[in-house]
């Protein structure tokens, strides 16, 4: 999907020149698309067999406008968006602005993927618990999504070094889970760091993790995730894609 959007003009004749400017960047970004949608039939053998299609759309519009209808109403379930994974702050507000309106707009997981992170074979997807209320909701799409992959699931709740940790409730999370997923290939660990995004990205390296997957908090979410927060550091910096899921309490609103 790529999207183009008019800019609001005064005057007719400036009108006109915007129009015509539209009309060129439309052209030009429908070639780019077609020759992608091309590649992957190439690479993948999309469109063939009935194995998966791949289409494009171009349309005029706000992107968070055309993701919420999409995803609304037109049957799409997922939302992929590249990062550049690199230390620019431009970059990074631009990008940040984007994935932050359209995550807050749908009721559908967003995967945000670094350009320079590797291509994953999902073999491993580590989820990261705070043992809310939300985390079973959240955990029923990691586990549909790793269906596909045979993946193996990393359940992980990072603990302070000098915060209180209940085995109590870490046994009855773990127990909960296998309850409630039987004959998945899930494991549930439960490590130590002072800042939960380096404890992640440590066990992710030690692990070799594929996907890291985060809740979608319906309460101050966006300043949670964007505000020099968990998620926004690890989908600025991280080496592997993120995986913003939604909570049940944010599909129901």
């Amino acid at each position: 999907m790529h999207v183009l959007h008019l800019p609001i003009v005064d005057t007719s004749e400036t009108a006109l020149v915007a129009s015509e400017l539209l009309g060129e960047q439309m052209r030009d970004a429908a070639e780019k698309l077609k020759a992608l949608c091309r590649q992957l039939e190439e690479r993948h053998g999309a469109n063939r067999d009935g194995g998966f299609t791949c289409d494009y759309i171009l349309r005029e519009a706000l992107l968070t406008d055309l993701a919420s209808e999409l995803t609304a109403h037109g049957g799409y379930n997922l939302i992929v968006m590249g990062t550049t994974g690199l230390d620019n702050t431009m970059e990074e507000l631009l990008i940040g602005s984007n994935t932050e309106a359209v995550i807050e707009e749908v009721k559908c997981p967003v995967l945000s993927v670094p350009g320079t992170a590797p291509s994953p074979a999902l073999e491993r997807i580590i989820y990261a618990t705070d043992y809310s209320t939300e985390d079973m909701y959240a955990l029923k799409q990691v586990v549909q999504l790793g269906s596909f992959f045979g993946s193996h699931i990393d359940v992980v709740h990072v603990v302070k070094p000098n915060a209180r940790s209940s085995s109590e409730e870490a046994e009855h999370f773990w127990g909960e889970l296998q309850q409630k997923f039987p004959g998945v290939p899930l494991s549930f660990h439960e490590i130590t760091n002072k800042h939960r995004d380096e404890g992640l990205k440590n066990y992710l390296k030690k692990t070799g993790g594929e996907v890291l997957a985060v809740v979608r908090r319906r309460k101050g979410f966006l300043k949670e995730l964007f505000s020099q927060s968990l998620a926004e550091r690890l989908t600025y910096q991280a080496e592997v894609p993120l995986l913003v899921l939604q909570g049940e309490k944010a599909t129901t609103t």
